[in-house]
């Protein structure tokens, strides 16, 4: 088995990550199939948005996320901006959920919440893998 060490010390370890994306569940009980989406949607009287911050190995430490919000949709008439753009993962968890009060306005088309990440706190980076994806997400405000 020394061989098998010895393979296993060529490769890289896993960098420290975090991504957002949407778990999304379909189908009745035990076929149900679940789908990785970094999009999500639903009506304006649906409250909050919601996207999940994920770390790709539960952590020792705690892991602070600092966020941007874009897209079409206006703060202060589509949705409630927060108080505070960041986000913590607590050490022993595997996400955190960034939520965003819907304010029940009607639309006329559909607008867009979009969610960035800008950075991460012990020297987490963002995204996964060599092309860092899931570092952002889009919410839509369906009329």
């Amino acid at each position: 088995m020394s061989g098998c060490k010895e393979e296993d010390e060529n490769y890289p370890s896993v960098p420290d990550a975090v991504y957002l994306v949407s778990n999304s569940v379909t189908g009745p009980g035990s076929t149900a199939l679940t789908t990785i989406s970094n999009s999500g949607s639903g009506k304006v009287t649906v409250s909050p948005a919601v996207a999940k911050v994920y770390v790709n190995t539960v952590k020792d430490f705690d892991v602070t996320i600092r966020y941007a919000l874009s897209g079409t949709a206006v703060a202060g008439v589509n949705y409630t901006p927060p108080a505070e753009t960041a986000v913590t993962i607590p050490a022993g968890q595997w996400y955190a959920s960034i939520r965003i009060p819907v304010i029940n306005t009607p639309v006329l088309v559909d607008k867009t919440i979009v969610i960035t990440l800008i950075s991460a706190s012990n020297d987490v980076q963002l995204g996964l893998g060599t092309d860092r994806t899931y570092k952002t997400f889009t919410y839509t405000l369906q009329k």
